[in-house]
Parts: structure tokens; C-alpha cells; sequence
């Protein structure tokens, strides 16, 4: 990465696209984005497909947050829908 760019991150949270990461169209769509609005001030950013349990998505957030591939953004996504096994909002 280069050092006067910013740094992105995209977080897939996804049972579905974590066994078959052809099945997600979020990370690619963002990506896009950076490239059409931010091509000067975005790298591109790095995307993470981890299923829906909350120490997998805790390790993510912190490698970015704290960890030595840090970024200066973090983007979630999560799956289509709302059922008792969803963490995604409210990890701890």
C-alpha cells in the first residue's frame, strides 16, 4: 500500500459467503467505489469474509483497529436478514 493513501477495510459478515465467497457482491461493489470516487486518496481496500460469530468478527475489527494492518476505515456488511444467530450489531 502506498503510504499517502488512505487505507479502507471491508468486513463481510456472511455464514452464506463465507463458504462460498462468490455468492457476495458487497465487497466488490465497494471496492468500485473507491476506485470511482477516491482514486487519488483511497487504496484499495482490503476485504475480510468471516461467517456470523462474533469472535471471528472481533478478530477482523481488532487486526484493523489495532493490529499492524490497521486501516482508517472499516466498512461492515452484513447478511440479508434479522435471526436469533445474527451478531453483527451488537459485538462486544
Amino acid at each position: 500500500m502506498t503510504d499517502d493513501k488512505l487505507k479502507a477495510a471491508i468486513l463481510i459478515v456472511s455464514d452464506t459467503a463465507s463458504k462460498d465467497p462468490s455468492t457476495d457482491r458487497v465487497a466488490e461493489t465497494l471496492t468500485s467505489f473507491f476506485f470511482s470516487e477516491g482514486l487519488n486518496t483511497w487504496d484499495r481496500p482490503a476485504t475480510k469474509i468471516v461467517p456470523d460469530n462474533v469472535l471471528d468478527i472481533q478478530r477482523a475489527l481488532c487486526d484493523w483497529t489495532d493490529g499492524p494492518n490497521w486501516v482508517n476505515l472499516i466498512l461492515l456488511s452484513g447478511g440479508t436478514g434479522f435471526a436469533l444467530k445474527d451478531n453483527t450489531p451488537e459485538v462486544r
